[in-house]
């Protein structure tokens, strides 16, 4: 998979919003969700050097407003190649991993997972394709030592 500063989406707003309809699924945006949303935007909007200031604007912004599932309809046709709808369902199944609940049976949120599958139909990758988004968002996950180090990487402050 090519590198997300190699390809930059089309629009990163876009992108944000993607994610967030994916998050609200459930009907709200975890602390967990907002730590993973912070530090994908540092990563792949500002650390890419694709940011103007409104960047984390919209971030906050869209964490704090429920997206609705439908805006999904909408966002997806705009990604107009396959690395960035790779991208896409890299950082979704990264953020469904995430925001998954004690007592899931594979931690993620059931009402999230119906969100990703929409978005996952939507793109029309190849299974294989997919199956290589979800285990790079899972390598990443795994190099932040998981959730835990996907916020402490946010959150200096959290105890080891």
């Amino acid at each position: 998979m090519a590198s997300p500063s190699d390809h930059p989406l089309a629009d990163d707003l876009d992108l944000l919003r993607i994610l967030c309809c994916v998050a609200w699924a459930d009907g709200e945006f975890s602390a967990e969700e907002r730590g993973l949303l912070d530090r994908l935007v540092e990563r792949y909007v500002i650390g890419a050097g694709k940011d103007d200031g409104t960047a984390e604007v919209a971030a906050e912004v869209l964490a704090a407003t429920p997206e609705p599932l439908e805006a999904l309809d909408a966002l997806l046709p705009r990604l107009t190649g396959q690395d960035d709808r790779q991208l896409v369902v890299k950082l979704a199944y990264m953020m469904i991993r995430v925001g998954g609940r004690r007592g899931e049976e594979s931690g993620i949120d059931a009402r999230e997972r119906v969100a990703y599958r929409r978005l996952v139909d939507a793109v029309g990758l190849p299974e294989s394709e997919v199956e290589e988004a979800e285990w790079a968002g899972e390598e990443e996950l795994a190099r932040h030592g998981g959730l835990l180090g996907v916020l402490r990487s946010r959150f200096a402050w959290l105890p080891g």
